[in-house]
């Protein structure tokens, strides 16, 4: 017989596997991960693309609606979501030419290393999520305290508290949320 942890394991893979979701890993962006010279992430008509002369664009079909002003500011320029939380634009020599400055709080310090998303959301906003700021660090080895990931009646994933991001890229699941 089939231990239950293996049985929420399957179900899950399964659910996430049918269920539109699937095409979410195209919209988010995670720390450590980059977009070169023509990649991009894309939801529905939205794409979010790191283009050629170096200006990241956010587009609605061919509209653009936000860029980051980098146009001919360097050549084969990459933007990357670093462990910090900051979203930095760097050019081929591997200088900054950009940066959402989200790796500082209000208070001008430093918000920490941690696990970040960048999210292309469906209402065609691009949110960084994450990074626990404060933990009691109580959680209790084998016991889940995970937090289910719901849309109106669809429960679309489940996973123990403080996974890791790698963890979270396999289930296929954008956010993982402390209880």
């Amino acid at each position: 017989m089939a231990s239950p942890r293996a049985f929420v394991s399957l179900s899950l893979a399964l659910l996430l596997v049918a269920s539109p979701l699937c095409s979410m890993a195209d919209s988010m962006l995670y720390s450590g991960d980059s977009l070169t010279v023509g990649q991009a992430l894309s939801y529905a008509s939205y794409t979010f693309i790191m283009q050629s002369d170096c200006n990241l664009v956010l587009y609605d079909n061919v509209n653009a609606i936000w860029a980051s002003g980098t146009n001919d500011q360097g050549s084969s320029c990459y933007v990357s979501l670093q462990s910090d939380g900051n979203l930095v634009i760097y050019d081929n020599n591997d200088n900054a030419v950009w940066a959402s400055n989200t790796n500082v709080g209000q208070d001008n310090t430093n918000v920490g290393q941690g696990n970040y998303v960048l999210i292309l959301q469906r209402d065609r906003n691009v949110v960084i999520y994450g990074g626990a700021q404060w933990a009691t660090n109580t959680n209790t080895v084998g016991v889940s305290n995970g937090m289910f990931i719901q849309s109106k009646a669809t429960i679309f994933g489940s996973l123990p508290a403080n996974e890791t991001t790698a963890e979270a890229k396999v289930a296929r699941v954008s956010m993982v949320v402390n209880k």
